[in-house]
């Protein structure tokens, strides 16, 4: 049984100094507290590759027939 919180998210890794940054109350850091490495250009890099991955699920893909087409045998 696990007693985390619902909103309690995965830990962030410092790419630079290798530590495990955990996000408090949801809020992802911007900056390492240790090495005071800038999250901020990994941050909108990881946020504009999540929307292109939406974006391509989103498609239909060519040649594929709408579900409500197909009639039930």
């Amino acid at each position: 049984m696990c007693f985390r919180p619902g909103g309690v998210s995965k830990a962030q890794v410092c790419p630079n100094c290798g530590k495990k940054l955990i996000p408090l109350g949801g809020v992802i850091q911007k900056k390492c507290p240790f090495c005071k490495t800038d999250f901020t250009a990994m941050i909108e890099a990881a946020k504009q590759a999540e929307a292109a991955r939406q974006a391509e699920g989103a498609k239909p893909e060519e040649g594929a027939k709408p579900a409500e087409d197909k009639k039930p045998e």
